[in-house]
């Protein structure tokens, strides 16, 4: 009988490389591989390869989330600051939306009725983490679902509904039709202020 495991561990390992991209990310699929050969009964492995040669949107927003939620395991820090991150927040806000979207656009185009269900809660919370990277400029920034809400509760208070309705989704991932609007409705809205800055 194998042991119960309850709730996963939502662990993400970022790997960041000035090397050749493809090279790494082979090696980073073999370590992946092998782990999940070893320990079968743990969550897939995913380990993202950052390329760090270019500074650019995904790198910076990479970096802030190592900075602020992560733990560097090996090698060195990265060299970017809190002036950085504040100098460059539309770049990383505009990133995470196209982000965002992407995933959306995903669940969209999913017939499967139970893989777009288990998609709801990290699509809810990517579009409100959204919200934590608004006052970046400030020097502020969040992770929280329930921060991020309250973020776009003050910001847009034309968009309560939506929002709390997307706050509902991250805890009861049933995609509606309901649901799926509010999604755009948010998106476009951010999009929008985005525009104007």
């Amino acid at each position: 009988m194998e042991p119960e495991l309850g709730k996963p561990i939502d662990i993400d390992f970022l790997l960041f490389t000035y090397d050749e991209i493809n090279k790494i990310k082979s090696i980073a699929f073999d370590i992946s591989s092998y782990v999940n050969r070893v320990f079968p009964l743990i969550p897939h492995l995913d380990i993202k390869v950052i390329n760090c040669r270019f500074k650019s949107p995904e790198l910076l927003f990479n970096a802030l989330l190592v900075k602020k939620t992560g733990r560097l395991l090996y090698g060195d820090e990265l060299p970017y600051n809190a002036v950085t991150f504040m100098e460059n927040h539309n770049e990383i806000i505009s990133f995470t939306i196209l982000e965002a979207e992407s995933k959306l656009y995903s669940v969209i185009q999913t017939s499967d009725k139970k893989i777009q269900n288990k998609r709801v809660p990290h699509l809810s919370k990517s579009i409100l983490r959204i919200a934590g990277l608004l006052r970046l400029k400030e020097g502020i920034y969040t992770r929280s679902p329930q921060d991020c809400t309250n973020i776009l509760y003050k910001k847009y208070p034309n968009l309560i509904k939506h929002v709390a309705i997307i706050f509902n989704g991250f805890r009861y991932p049933f995609l509606t039709d309901e649901l799926l609007a509010s999604y755009f409705i948010v998106l476009n809205e951010i999009k929008q202020d985005m525009e104007l800055e």
